[in-house]
């Protein structure tokens, strides 16, 4: 008789055992990588290349129509053909470029609201003198972004800089033409003019 019970007994504690281990969870070990986790300092390093190619690809357009044309030509050059030129820089790169600012000259560039947060940032950054460093981070929908400062130079102030110093009426009355609703305007050597948002098309 005390051999049956103690048969039942161990029977039973088996039987539990076996039935907490199948209620217990079970721990996997977690090897997804976060959604958010990307190498930024090669999009940035690709970023800043296709914004200096494509600076350099304007100004030498500029440089040779201001030297054989003068300036009123410049003007109209950045109105009709600026856009196109960004355009194939950006197929050559498989990318989406995009110049806008806080003070805008053609309306077509205005900022959205994660180029308005980034411009901000950067005009807080000048006010407090600190360096205006490129910054890289995914939209919503999981592109990668390149936003880089554009600063004055002295050669845009002919264009962009004080009214009536170092642009004169005669050019400004050429620009209004073009851009009636103009505020790019008053800047000075050094000041951020705007950004570069460069759009890398493959999702990481």
């Amino acid at each position: 008789m005390r051999k049956l019970l103690l048969g039942l007994l161990l029977t039973s504690f088996f039987v539990a055992c076996n039935e907490t281990k199948e209620k217990l969870p079970v721990q996997t070990e977690k090897k997804e990588v976060s959604k958010t986790s990307f190498d930024k300092s090669a999009y940035k390093k690709k970023g800043k290349e296709i914004a200096m190619a494509t600076f350099k690809v304007f100004k030498g357009h500029i440089q040779k129509i201001a030297s054989t044309q003068g300036l009123p030509a410049v003007v109209g050059f950045c109105n009709e053909r600026a856009m196109q030129l960004t355009d194939s820089m950006a197929q050559v790169n498989n990318v989406i470029i995009k110049r806008t600012s806080h003070k805008l000259r053609n309306e077509k560039n205005a900022p959205d609201a994660d180029e308005k947060e980034i411009i901000n940032t950067f005009l807080q950054a000048q006010e407090q003198g600190q360096a205006l460093k490129p910054i890289v981070k995914k939209d919503q929908d999981g592109f990668v972004h390149f936003y880089g400062p554009i600063k004055i130079k002295h050669e845009c102030l002919k264009c962009h800089g004080q009214l009536e110093k170092e642009v004169s009426p005669e050019i400004y009355k050429i620009i209004k033409q073009k851009y009636p609703n103009d505020q790019a305007i008053n800047f000075k050597e050094g000041e951020l003019r705007g950004i570069w948002d460069i759009k890398f098309l493959e999702k990481k």
